[in-house]
């Protein structure tokens, strides 16, 4: 008789990610999508505390300092800088994440840096109306700029898998 041999956890944990997802009927592209996107999410908040709370970035304009802005004036300029940072640098890290994991076995088409200029003119909806609800809900309703930001980065999730798996990346 010979002794049953365990898999690594790693293979083990691979399987039973697979066959939860077989079970739910997610395609893998999908789930992949969606773990970039909490990596993304995690760059976002992080880069959002960074340059809005820490004094690393003491030369930005102080908080809650008004700023004119074309037709009207932000009571926060500061966030506004801080919510635009954060958005790019989570866009930076989601087509890092998406070419070289999620969509990697998908046509190119064009050269990497065509894609990523394509793919943050098509994510620009996302990221559009993640700053808006940071930066109205917060200013407007008192809401914490970090939940704000999480539900502006939960609006934009459909549209940008839409766009991803549309124009960037098609099958």
């Amino acid at each position: 008789m010979k002794p049953h041999v365990h898999d690594p956890p790693a293979i083990g944990l691979t399987r039973t990610a697979r066959a939860v997802l077989e079970r739910l009927h997610v395609s893998t592209t999908f789930a992949k999508f969606l773990i970039v996107g909490g990596i993304g999410y995690l760059v976002n908040q992080f880069t959002l505390l960074l340059v809005y709370d820490s004094p690393l970035f003491g030369f930005l304009p102080a908080k809650h300092s008004d700023f004119d802005l074309l037709l009207f004036t932000h009571p926060d300029i500061r966030l506004l800088i801080a919510s635009v940072c954060a958005v790019e640098a989570a866009v930076v890290s989601n087509f890092y994440w998406h070419e070289g994991w999620t969509f990697r076995h998908r046509q190119r088409g064009a050269p990497a840096l065509a894609r990523f200029l394509r793919f943050n003119l098509t994510s620009i909806g996302s990221p559009l109306v993640a700053v808006a609800t940071v930066n109205v809900l917060t200013p407007v309703f008192g809401m914490s700029p970090y939940i704000a930001n999480t539900i502006g980065v939960a609006l934009g999730t459909s549209w940008n898998w839409a766009w991803n798996t549309r124009v960037i990346w098609p099958r």
